[in-house]
């Protein structure tokens, strides 16, 4: 059976993420702080989960720990998303799970644990350009936010290279062994908003954010380029260097 793991830090009164996967949030470790532990005592018993203190600091070391605990296959959530269906293969709208008869969240993680026997490391679609994305999903492309893996292929891997971005660092470092990763098209994610309190907005500040994306970007230098992002969201982050990556040239280069 997959795991699953929500990862939280200062958000102790509400998890849009644990609200959306509804009864199947009993089944969910919740990875915080370990000096939050206590404060969120309350969340974990409103929706039945498993509560987990991390003796790390920084999601890098978090999400290794994570693995480490995992079983053989594990789902890694972040804590404020909301969860949608494609309404179906011909019809790129997206719609919420209980809007759609039959259709719930335990399908999608069925979903995510049985792809997870044909690649090592897996996503659920972002909501922002799904519509752009063909129905049966994508290989060698861009995930965050809801990442599952195999855990052998997972540990495989370097971690805490970067402090942010580090998602994205053990998906190249994977790409790059020569693993594809599949990214679900058929149902989406999505959070509020970039920089929402709590979570990495802790302590990732403008220079710690710039240095590690020119970090990551010197790890991976063949496959990434560094550009200016503006948002009109995303406060004070909505203007901040981003890296453009080329996810199926990492791949390749395994070849």
């Amino acid at each position: 059976m997959m795991d699953i793991f929500v990862v939280s830090r200062s958000r102790f009164e509400e998890s849009h993420t644990l609200e959306g996967l509804g009864p199947e949030a009993k089944h969910v470790h919740l990875v915080v702080p370990a000096c939050q532990k206590s404060k969120y005592k309350l969340l974990a018993k409103r929706y039945g989960c498993n509560l987990i203190g991390c003796p790390y600091d920084g999601i890098s070391l978090t999400r290794r720990l994570c693995g480490s605990l995992a079983s053989s296959k594990f789902l890694m959530l972040d804590d404020d998303l909301t969860f949608y269906r494609r309404v179906s293969s011909r019809d790129w709208h997206l719609k919420y799970p209980e809007d759609i008869p039959g259709c719930c969240v335990k399908s999608l993680l069925q979903l995510v644990e049985d792809e997870l026997e044909r690649y090592a490391h897996v996503a659920i679609s972002a909501r922002e350009g799904n519509n752009r994305l063909p129905y049966e999903g994508v290989e060698c492309s861009r995930p965050l936010r809801a990442l599952a893996y195999r855990k052998k292929e997972f540990l495989s891997v370097v971690h805490g290279r970067v402090q942010i971005m580090e998602d994205f660092d053990v998906t190249m470092q994977l790409l790059r062994k020569g693993y594809k990763n599949h990214v679900i098209a058929s149902w989406a994610q999505g959070q509020i908003t970039t920089q929402m309190v709590g979570g990495c907005s802790d302590y990732r500040t403008h220079e710690l954010h710039e240095n590690n994306v020119r970090k990551f970007a010197s790890l991976h230098s063949q496959f990434v380029s560094l550009r200016q992002k503006r948002n009109k969201s995303g406060g004070e982050f909505g203007n901040r260097l981003e890296a453009t990556i080329y996810w199926k040239k990492a791949w390749e280069s395994s070849q």
